[in-house]
């Protein structure tokens, strides 16, 4: 594997060796990493390095935070592209799609980095460990986007809930099938009309689609409701 060159600044130790670290994830995977080389890569001895990380893990982990920490920028400057305006009622579902983008896009341009983010080693960032990450975590900027939708009435409040684990799941497995090299979307055109038709389904059911004019909303008939009238 290429043993990436950092240089190393005094005082500076950490961020060399996150930097080096990421690096090495992206050329050769995680597996392949080790602390003792990530130490080597910016001229310091594995002892020195162990004074700022416990072991393997905890430097992947910090990694991984860079990692959520850019996911956060990217997604971020979506929305602000997005920003409101006077005569548009649509901002909140755009933003919402500007950050479904986002996700995807950073799982695309550096998946050896998601893949580690959602790892192990990445989800302890997550999992009680937001402070970690310096700024709104990818989760706080989806509540916003999500609360921006209630406030321009395209969702309710009752719909509100759980939501972000909703739309989450969708952005994140459609991800996760375009890394594995699911079928259908191998081409940039393949992959990109899916990701529309996914952004827009993830809309429609958060939105307030259902009506009491609509067939799945009235009650069904007697004959219907008869197992004898099939």
């Amino acid at each position: 594997m290429p043993k990436p060159q950092m240089p190393y600044h005094h005082g500076d130790l950490r961020n060399a060796l996150v930097a080096a670290a990421t690096q090495m994830v992206e050329e050769g995977g995680q597996e392949r990493f080790s602390l003792r080389e990530a130490a080597r890569s910016v001229g310091v001895t594995a002892n020195a390095a162990y004074r700022h990380f416990a072991d393997k893990s905890a430097l992947l982990t910090a990694v991984a935070a860079s990692g959520f920490e850019e996911l956060s920028r990217r997604m971020a400057a979506a929305m602000a592209r997005r920003g409101r305006a006077a005569d548009d009622r649509t901002t909140a579902t755009s933003r919402l799609r500007a950050v479904g983008r986002a996700y995807v896009e950073l799982a695309l341009e550096r998946p050896e980095l998601f893949r580690l983010m959602f790892g192990p080693s990445g989800l302890s960032c997550l999992d009680g460990g937001a402070s970690q990450i310096d700024g709104p975590t990818p989760a706080e900027l989806l509540g916003r986007a999500l609360d921006d939708l209630v406030a321009e009435g395209h969702m309710s409040t009752e719909r509100r809930v759980g939501a972000e684990l909703r739309a989450w799941a969708a952005v994140h497995g459609f991800a996760s099938l375009v890394l594995d090299g699911r079928v259908g979307l191998q081409t940039k055109t393949q992959r990109n009309n899916a990701l529309v038709a996914m952004l827009d389904f993830i809309i429609a059911g958060l939105c307030d689609l259902t009506s009491p004019t609509r067939p799945s909303a009235a009650r069904p008939s007697s004959a219907a409701e008869s197992p004898r009238s099939a």
